[in-house]
């Protein structure tokens, strides 16, 4: 699991750039993966052209987890930069183990306890 972390328009809509960064991410044949990506509202809005937008990745191949973040990375950065100009774009990091339930929260939702 990592967090992506995009600097793109302000007034993009952040489904359409999950999307577009889905379909850059899983489709890109250099670097075989799967992803899925989940965005994280921001608490405000930036004032400024460009914003940064949060994506929760839940990522899946045959690369050592490194390796996988470092391709989605490299891939984003393309698709952002590709789509929205060279100020535009896209770093990745894993996430934190302190990180990791709140954010497996907001991919999968609260898990279903038994009563």
């Amino acid at each position: 699991m990592a967090l992506l972390r995009v600097k793109a328009p302000a007034e993009l809509d952040p489904h359409v750039l999950e999307a577009a960064l889905t379909r850059a991410l899983c489709t890109d044949a250099e670097r075989p993966l799967t992803a899925e990506l989940e965005w994280l509202p921001a608490w405000r809005s930036g004032r400024k052209r460009r914003r940064r937008y949060v994506f929760v990745v839940v990522l899946r191949g045959a690369q050592p987890p490194d390796d996988l973040i470092r391709a989605a990375q490299r891939s984003a950065r393309r698709a952002v930069k590709g789509m929205f100009g060279p100020k535009c774009s896209a770093r990745a990091r894993p996430a934190d183990h302190r990180e990791v339930p709140a954010l497996w929260c907001s991919v999968r939702g609260t898990p279903h306890r038994a009563s």
